[in-house]
């Protein structure tokens, strides 16, 4: 396993990657304010429209005049009985409206020559255009709006808006806009427009055009402008607030991806190195953090790794107690065999040969006997992990082995010993323990209790007993207490060991105790399977 040192980790990435997504999209939407701009338009727009029909009504009402009006063409000039407007009181009506609205007001007949415009002053010298004024309120910006509005600016603008059409000081006709051509053909008209200021900076232009009637028809067109930077900045305000949420976001999501990168990067990294130290040490002097105060999935992750390195340690120790303990059984026998074969050599009598040849089969016996036992102990783990639990009813099986055993059977009635398990393995076990109580009694008991949630299976004896201070000791490996009576050597003192094994893989239990009379004397020994009920 290598861990590789990055500045960020891979994992700090992701939380970043995920916590910014729900900002970045938040911040596309910057480009798409496009409907709420037109929205903002339409409704300026329609005002506008409004306050025209209004203009256009009061001046038919107040300037509308019928007279004679020369008309010129190509076959000279004539004079019309025609319905228009005069020119004076228009103009008059004109200033007055002017002074009401923050729109500029123009007034085109129905030849689309200019008859007034609000921005005109009368005066001892004629006419005279004021134009609106140019005057901007100029205020020190702090730096995080400048900053905003530098960015604002920078972002593209959804709206396809044609220039205004610029106005010459020699033309005066109404023709040249769009608006004032429809409404001259009896169509209102309202458009949007950009247009550069005194200062070359792009503004919005909003125009709407509606037409002056009589009886007879359009005699004249109403013409209003007005300065869209209301609707502009109403669009940065909400791009700079849209902009200001981002920001503000954004830092708390920092943040907080700093705060879940320390509360789970940090700790993975630190359980993955001390992982790697330990397979580096084979498991020995490490330690892995404990992480369990957290009370999470990480700390149940700290609690896992701890756990398998101890049960590491636990297997390595015990491999290694096993295999001293295979090579000091191995070479009892081996010495024995080694003495007896130099011996061999010089014994001359044909009695003493047949006794050391009878030393030495049995300790070929002994060494063939014993390399099977530690065979099929160092293999029981690795067979047991692949073999699958399933449901075993030992009444039957403790029958027939108490059949087989000669051995006393108590069973409750009419229930089944259900647990899960491998029955062979079990098989093994139960046969070990009335093995082993055979040797030493010729009287044997088999009895199975139910208490709680948990199968208690006893095998009772009436031998010797054992001594008090080895009743763990004889689940040892290699352990062997054995009647006096028996030949040496004739156990490799792996049987009890081997059961307690394949017990304690079955999350089971199984101890040794001893059979005392009423003088606390001891007349048994007794051993002890507890296993779950299913």
């Amino acid at each position: 396993m290598i861990t590789r040192n990055r500045v960020i980790s891979r994992l700090t990435l992701k939380i970043f990657a995920v916590n910014g997504l729900a900002l970045v999209m938040l911040a596309f939407g910057l480009f798409y304010l496009g409907q709420y701009e037109n929205n903002l338009i339409k409704t300026e727009q329609k005002t506008l429209e409004r306050q025209a029909h209004i203009y256009a009504g009061a001046i038919a009402e107040t300037a509308q005049v019928r007279g004679p009006m020369i008309r010129r063409g190509e076959r000279g000039a004539r004079i019309l009985k025609f319905d228009r407007l005069a020119r004076f009181p228009a103009r008059k009506m004109i200033r007055r409206l002017g002074q009401t609205t923050t729109s500029r007001i123009r007034l085109y007949d129905f030849d689309g020559q200019i008859m007034g415009d609000s921005d005109w002053l009368a005066g001892p010298v004629g006419v005279i255009e004021t134009g609106p004024s140019s005057h901007r309120t100029r205020f020190l910006k702090m730096p995080v709006t400048a900053s905003l509005d530098f960015i604002v600016d920078v972002l593209p603008s959804s709206l396809n808006l044609d220039y205004y059409p610029t106005q010459e000081k020699t033309s005066m006709t109404g023709f040249m806009y769009p608006d004032v051509q429809n409404a001259l053909a009896n169509m209102p008209s309202a458009s949007a427009w950009w247009k550069n200021d005194m200062e070359g900076k792009k503004n919005m232009v909003l125009s709407a055009a509606v037409p002056v009637k009589s009886m007879k028809g359009v005699i004249g067109v109403v013409y209003l402008t007005r300065s869209g930077e209301g609707i502009i900045n109403a669009m940065r305000q909400v791009q700079r607030d849209i902009l200001m949420i981002f920001l503000i976001s954004l830092g708390f999501t920092f943040l907080l991806s700093l705060y879940l990168s320390g509360a789970i990067a940090r700790p993975l990294k630190k359980l993955s190195r001390s992982a790697e130290r330990v397979q580096n040490n084979f498991g020995r002097g490490e330690k892995i953090p404990d992480l369990s105060k957290r009370n999470d999935e990480i700390g149940d992750l700290s609690l896992s790794l701890k756990s398998m390195t101890d049960a590491l340690s636990l297997r390595l120790d015990s491999i290694e107690s096993f295999a001293a303990d295979v090579a000091h059984e191995i070479k009892n026998p081996l010495t024995s065999l080694r003495s007896a074969v130099e011996t061999l050599s010089i014994i001359k009598s044909d009695d003493d040969r047949k006794r050391l040849m009878s030393v030495i089969l049995h300790d070929v016996n002994r060494l063939d006997r014993l390399i099977t036992d530690i065979s099929k102990s160092s293999r029981l783990d690795a067979e047991l992990s692949r073999e699958d639990l399933e449901h075993v009813d030992l009444r039957p099986m403790l029958e027939s082995m108490a059949q087989y055993y000669n051995a006393g059977l108590s069973l409750p009635v009419n229930m089944n010993i259900g647990v899960n398990g491998v029955e062979s393995r079990l098989g093994q076990v139960f046969d070990n323990l009335l093995s082993n109580a055979q040797s030493f009694s010729d009287t044997i008991k088999i009895s199975a209790e139910k208490q709680g949630r948990s199968w208690h299976i006893t095998i009772k004896d009436n031998g010797g007993g054992i001594p008090e201070n080895k009743l763990d000791a004889i689940f040892n490996r290699f352990y062997s207490e054995r009647p006096t009576s028996e030949r040496f050597g004739e156990h490799s003192g792996l049987g009890l060991a081997i059961c307690k094994q394949i017990i304690e893989a079955h999350d089971g239990e199984i101890y040794a105790d001893n059979i005392m009379d009423e003088n606390q004397n001891k007349i048994g020994a007794q051993f002890t399977v507890i296993m779950r009920s299913v």
